[in-house]
């Protein structure tokens, strides 16, 4: 008889994007059983199936209690997607003061999803008190591990004058970068901005870009 460990590496095999049918069906099965053992990565791996109706009917509820399950582990991406799921109430009622709990336990173990609600919800004061100081702390890290979105959300920042003084060729910067790292929204407001810029910021803008 296979314990936790068995049960997920046979099911993860199975349960691949190019596999379906009877062996997709077959490793949801497993997968439920290893998760059901108490191994963690199978805990939230099969609440994505139940939170996706990949290989099972779907059922936000027992989604979230498996999520639960991966997050109480400190899995980060179990964090995250308990989280999603307060943050949306799905599942069960939106609690976002817990959502921002769980997505800031995410962030400290660099979960870039994490980092990027994180910031949303530490800019616009959702689930405690307002820190866009904080916020633009942590998309920094975001972007520095490579997250595009953190990026992005620092040029609309710096652009709008959220939580910091308006400057253009900082905005600029970010959203250069966040083009840098594939958002595909970047290339669209480096050409609003620069119809905003002054001959000045633009001289100074593209002088740190070369």
């Amino acid at each position: 008889m296979m314990n936790g460990v068995g049960l997920f590496q046979e099911a993860i095999t199975l349960v691949a994007p190019d596999r379906g049918g009877n062996d997709l069906l077959r490793g949801a099965d497993l997968m439920r059983r290893a998760a059901d053992s108490g191994h963690v990565a199978a805990a939230n791996y099969y609440g994505a199936m139940l939170h996706a109706g990949r290989g099972v009917r779907q059922d936000l509820v027992a989604a979230r209690a498996y999520y639960h399950q991966a997050a109480s582990a400190g899995l980060p991406t179990g964090l995250f997607n308990l989280g999603f799921m307060c943050f949306h109430g799905l599942g069960g009622p939106k609690e976002h003061g817990r959502a921002r709990f769980l997505f800031l336990r995410a962030a400290q173990q660099d979960e870039t999803d994490a980092i990027t609600y994180l910031g949303l919800m530490l800019i616009s004061g959702q689930g405690g008190s307002a820190d866009a100081t904080a916020a633009r702390n942590w998309w920094s890290r975001g972007a520095s591990l490579g997250d595009s979105r953190c990026a992005f959300n620092l040029g609309i920042a710096n652009a709008g004058g959220h939580g910091c003084p308006q400057d253009l060729v900082k905005a600029w910067r970010w959203f250069r970068q966040a083009e840098r790292l594939g958002n595909t929204g970047a290339a669209r407001e480096l050409r609003r901005l620069e119809r905003a810029m002054s001959t000045e910021e633009q001289d100074r803008a593209f002088r740190r870009a070369s």
